[in-house]
């Protein structure tokens, strides 16, 4: 009996052993998959950013390449965030469903932050320019501006990804949520310091090779934002973006 035992017990710690690895597997597929999905999306930024002059002259060029990044952006978040509540991902086809979903939307609510993104950057650049108290204080305020579009950026693109609200109220939402759930909002801001601080220790390319972990833990990071809007502002059918599209619902 103590035989058949130990090999009762050989055989669930292979059988566990086994299941882990898959899932370790399937994970790392997924994830490198969707990455390359995102960097082939990105193909026209990364091209530009490979062949200009990282100058400030050629700011308008570096967001103009940018513009097809939204709905890339879009599709990212919404693969990461069916991975985390689903535990499976079909890389290609929810990608291109993410990239779809809602683009008119998506694209503008892209454009928007660049525009203001580019206002913002301009007037840092202008202020700069002098060392007066009054300059001074003035580029504190614009980076700091800069910082708080990062969260809202980081919230609208998120809840966009996977909801359809409208323009306006997808910028309620993210304004309340910013402040509402802040520790989120400064987790999420986190994350992209420290990628930020990465890519100077090593490479500015640094980015395309974790764009789909930086998105995994962004979204895990606003699950809890997340599930506050499902709760609070959607209808039951409405709260799994996987089985059927979402309605229009203002709020």
């Amino acid at each position: 009996m103590k035989t058949i035992k130990e090999g009762e017990d050989q055989v669930e710690r292979k059988e566990f052993g086994q299941g882990i690895l898959f899932t370790f597997s399937n994970y790392i597929y997924w994830l490198l998959m969707t990455n390359l999905l995102f960097v082939l999306a990105n193909a026209v930024f990364i091209g530009f950013f490979m062949t200009l002059k990282p100058d400030f002259s050629n700011i308008s060029l570096y967001l103009l390449a940018l513009i097809p990044s939204g709905p890339a952006i879009s599709a990212l978040f919404y693969s990461m965030d069916k991975l985390l509540k689903t535990k499976e991902l079909s890389p290609v086809s929810d990608f291109i469903h993410g990239y779809k979903s809602s683009i008119k939307t998506t694209l503008a609510v892209w454009i928007s932050i660049l525009a203001a993104y580019f206002i913002l950057m301009v007037d840092l650049q202008y202020f700069q320019q002098s060392a007066s108290s009054t300059n001074q204080a003035l580029s504190i305020i614009i980076s700091l501006l800069i910082v708080f579009l990062s969260v809202l950026s980081i919230t609208i693109m998120a809840i966009n990804s996977l909801y359809k609200f409208r323009i306006i109220d997808l910028l309620k939402l993210s304004v309340y949520y910013s402040f509402r759930k802040f520790k989120n909002s400064i987790g999420n801001v986190l994350i992209l310091f420290i990628v930020g601080f990465a890519s100077m220790m090593t490479t500015d390319f640094l980015i395309i090779f974790v764009s789909s972990i930086v998105a995994f833990f962004i979204m895990l990071n606003t699950r809890e934002i997340l599930k506050d809007i499902e709760f609070n502002f959607l209808r039951v059918e409405e709260r799994s973006p996987y089985e059927q599209n979402t309605l229009w619902r203002g709020l």
